[in-house]
């Protein structure tokens, strides 16, 4: 029948179709990614793309920006496993996170958005402060909807069903209206930490729901980095990444990185539209 939400990948070598069926989780099939992003071009470029389009631009913008081309350029990384199959999936969507007030008592909510290749940078940085003010407006919060329904249920019945549940999440059984809005069928998550002042970790990855890919940027700062043999002081953005890497070996992931390094510390290239990398 099929699953609303992806494509069964079938020209994949024997092996690697094999390895759903002897790594069947995610925690078993991490690889993990971490590297201090030079900010200083972003900072100005997000400044520059301020005045001109009337509308603030923040680093987040360009990193979401940067996801989106990399997705696109890479098809692979946008893979997710269920069913003991390999999946294509249908569209680019990523989950963030977002306060809904900046103190230490507002409460994190949960968005998520379809970011199509077609999308500029002006159309990425409208639709991201589009989602933020609706969350922060209380018209739109789906991961907490989604629990409110659940939470109706005592404890014990809650227990009872969820393996039905797993059972429905893994050989895609939901409705497609259902996976489209729910946070954690998703290209990636996107945790912005910088925006608290924190650093970024190593994050684990959900087993419910098809992410396969997990970002977190920590607040940027200065760093001593070693420039034509020379210790400078510059302004970098650390970024880890967690990722399942049953959809493509380690290598691609490492090609598919350093194009997003790329798009994002030239951020000229943030203006060019996406485009396959054969």
């Amino acid at each position: 029948m099929g699953r609303p939400d992806g494509t069964v990948v079938r020209d994949l070598p024997t092996y690697r179709r094999m390895m759903p069926y002897f790594m069947k989780h995610k925690y078993e099939s991490l690889y993990f990614w971490d590297h201090d992003i030079l900010a200083e071009p972003g900072i100005a470029f997000a400044e520059r793309m301020s005045m001109e389009y009337g509308e603030k631009v923040t680093y987040f913008h360009l990193f979401l920006h940067s996801l989106l081309k990399v997705f696109y350029a890479y098809p692979g990384i946008n893979r997710f496993v269920k069913g003991g199959k390999i999946y294509d999936r249908k569209g680019i969507y990523f989950s963030f996170s977002v306060k809904k007030e900046m103190t230490k008592e507002a409460k994190i909510s949960v968005v998520k958005k379809e970011f199509k290749p077609e999308f500029t940078l002006l159309d990425t940085v409208k639709a991201t402060r589009k989602e933020v003010r609706e969350v922060r407006s209380g018209k739109k919060d789906q991961g907490e909807k989604e629990a409110k329904r659940f939470l109706i249920f005592r404890g014990f019945l809650i227990k009872v069903a969820y393996p039905f549940y797993r059972f429905m999440d893994e050989y895609g059984l939901f409705s497609k209206k259902y996976m489209e809005k729910e946070v954690l069928y998703s290209s990636a998550f996107i945790a912005n930490l910088g925006s608290f002042n924190c650093d970024p970790v190593f994050h684990h990855m959900y087993e419910v729901g098809t992410i396969t890919n997990f970002y977190s940027l920590g607040a940027i700062k200065e760093k001593v980095v070693a420039e034509n043999g020379m210790p400078v002081v510059r302004k970098v953005c650390p970024v880890r990444a967690t990722v399942d890497e049953r959809g493509e070996d380690g290598f691609y992931y490492f090609k598919a990185f350093e194009y997003f390094i790329k798009q994002i510390e030239e951020p000229e290239n943030l203006l060019k539209p996406c485009e396959r990398i054969k």
